[in-house]
């Protein structure tokens, strides 16, 4: 039977989750299209419910023969969607517990032992930035994304959107103190860069990176935390043309990655 009350009690329930409060009160969170769809199934996402359209139901169901497949109206899927033109699919699924953690607790365990390759994010806000970061992250390797504890909700409709299926995979925390990170970082013989456009930073491209190399990136209008800055002791810069003030801040980490390749 096809759902085509914007009422219906799931209906109401997945379409509270475009608010983060409600999202975290369920620790769920939902995303759309079947691109994303069989990225999460490939991943092991534990999925709750999946509204589809009449015409992607067949593959829904192929893909999932074990999740509840809820069939709705176009007006319905329009209540749930946050796109201007919803997919045909739109899917509710639990917090990823095994690679995502909140105010993580660090300990010097963490970070010794083996070339772990690291990111750290300073309070960045926005929610397409940080989904494009966990795709670039994902791209070149990085092993962990930690975040201030006031950077974008990880499971915000944007972030999710941005990060086109690689946050399903990429492990990332969020931490209830940045300059403590680092410190620790610095004390497992990392060397910490916190990117910042200042008279004595080293330029990017003069500088050595290896895998024991760590940079932050920071806040699209106002840098990084200073406290996240001092703790860092080193900062660096990607050199551009006279007039341009700066690359914002996904674009920043794309290229700081691309030049810490290993």
């Amino acid at each position: 039977m096809t759902i085509t009350s914007r009422s219906n009690p799931a209906v109401i329930a997945a379409a509270s989750l475009h608010e983060k409060k409600y999202r975290l009160q369920s620790r769920r969170f939902f995303f759309e299209g079947i691109k994303l769809l069989r990225e999460a199934a490939a991943s092991g996402v534990e999925l709750v419910t999946v509204f589809s359209d009449g015409r992607c139901l067949p593959l829904c169901r192929e893909l999932l023969p074990q999740t509840e497949i809820l069939e709705v109206s176009d007006s319905v899927l329009c209540k749930l969607s946050t796109e201007k033109s919803p997919q045909g699919v739109i899917c509710v699924a639990k917090y990823i517990d095994k690679i995502h953690n909140i105010n993580k607790i660090y300990n010097m365990d963490d970070f010794s032992g083996g070339n772990r390759r690291f990111l750290l994010l300073s309070s960045l806000r926005d929610p397409g930035n940080l989904g494009t970061v966990i795709r670039t992250a994902a791209a070149f390797g990085i092993d962990e994304l930690i975040l201030s504890g006031d950077c974008a909700d990880l499971y915000n409709p944007r972030t999710v959107r941005a990060a086109m299926g690689t946050l399903f995979r990429q492990r990332i925390s969020y931490v209830p103190s940045l300059p403590d990170i680092v410190l620790l970082l610095k004390r497992a013989g990392y060397r910490v860069c916190a990117a910042v456009l200042d008279r004595d930073s080293e330029r990017l491209d003069r500088m050595t990176v290896t895998d024991k190399t760590v940079f932050v990136i920071g806040n699209e209008g106002h840098g990084i935390d200073p406290d996240v800055v001092r703790a860092a002791g080193e900062k660096v810069y990607i050199p551009m043309r006279e007039g341009v003030e700066s690359l914002n801040a996904a674009a920043a980490a794309a290229v700081f990655l691309w030049h810490g390749r290993i």
